[in-house]
């Protein structure tokens, strides 16, 4: 009955979960559908600041997406380098809460302030909320965000310094703990 409500799948080939997407649309939960459907477009952003402005790409990997950390980030990976995300201004790897929750107000100012010329990427690493997730899954959040931190900044470092994006990585709630852990290796 949950899947009945579901939103469609992303009709433009330059979104994750779309057809030409790596990424199915189903395993990646609610959370990431809502994040990949719902942020400001390019129209809504040239609207604001009255310049011209880009889709912000926005990349969300499920934890049903993969077996293991590795594979999810390695996917998630693929998915950015599909989309192009590497020529962006900015790229901002991110760690959700422990249900996979990405907050519109972490996401959408900067999209704006960038004027779309950005990605965002995220990996679920639990079902459950971050407290409980904390005390029963401790190591899940830490594995997911190490993992995704790697596989993107070994790609990232292998660009021109003068071609790639600023990258940033970023937290919320106990995501900011496990992306803290995972710039401390």
């Amino acid at each position: 009955m949950l899947f009945d409500v579901a939103p469609a799948l992303p009709e433009r080939p330059d979104q994750a979960g779309s057809e030409a997407s790596l990424i199915d649309w189903a395993a990646m939960g609610q959370p990431g559908r809502d994040f990949v459907l719902d942020g400001p477009d390019a129209q809504a952003i040239s609207a604001f600041t009255g310049k011209p402005a880009l889709d912000p790409i926005r990349v969300y990997v499920g934890r049903a997406n993969g077996q293991s950390p590795q594979e999810r980030a390695e996917l998630a990976l693929a998915e950015l380098q599909r989309l192009n995300a590497f020529d962006r201004e900015v790229l901002i790897v991110t760690s959700p809460t422990g249900t996979g929750w990405m907050d519109p107000g972490s996401h959408d100012p900067v999209e704006y302030i960038h004027n779309g010329d950005i990605a965002t990427v995220s990996v679920q690493y639990s079902y459950l909320q971050s407290p409980l997730a904390l005390v029963l899954e401790t190591r899940t959040g830490l594995d997911q965000a190490t993992a995704l931190l790697d596989a993107v900044h070994t790609y990232w470092r292998t660009l021109p310094k003068d071609s790639r994006p600023r990258l940033y990585a970023h937290g919320l709630s106990l995501g900011a703990w496990s992306s803290m852990y995972a710039t401390n290796l």
